[in-house]
């Protein structure tokens, strides 16, 4: 019976921690468009992708130009330009002129 309870507190706080990881970005790109609750970002490899916002994000944090680091919850929806639903979005770089 310990041996199983220490297993799952272990177990839990593996799963703890890898949350709160972030790890490598999904999509690096340059916003071209800025939209009522998504941003339109032109990526090297995908192209253009509208991303919509995470819940609680402010729409004016984003401009045209600004470089971003985008998470998404791994479907991109294959249409034109492509579509995907972001868990994280920041601002890596501020646009330039």
């Amino acid at each position: 019976m310990k041996k199983q309870l220490l297993f799952m507190l272990i177990l839990f706080f593996i799963i703890l921690i890898g949350c709160n990881v972030k790890g490598e970005y999904d999509i690096k790109g340059t916003v071209i468009d800025v939209g009522s609750n998504s941003i339109l970002v032109e990526d090297e490899k995908l192209g253009l992708i509208w991303l919509s916002l995470p819940e609680g994000s402010d729409i004016k944090t984003f401009e045209k130009g600004q470089t971003v680091a985008v998470w998404t919850d791994g479907k991109i929806r294959e249409s034109y330009p492509l579509q995907a639903t972001t868990l994280n979005i920041e601002v890596i770089k501020l646009k330039t002129g």
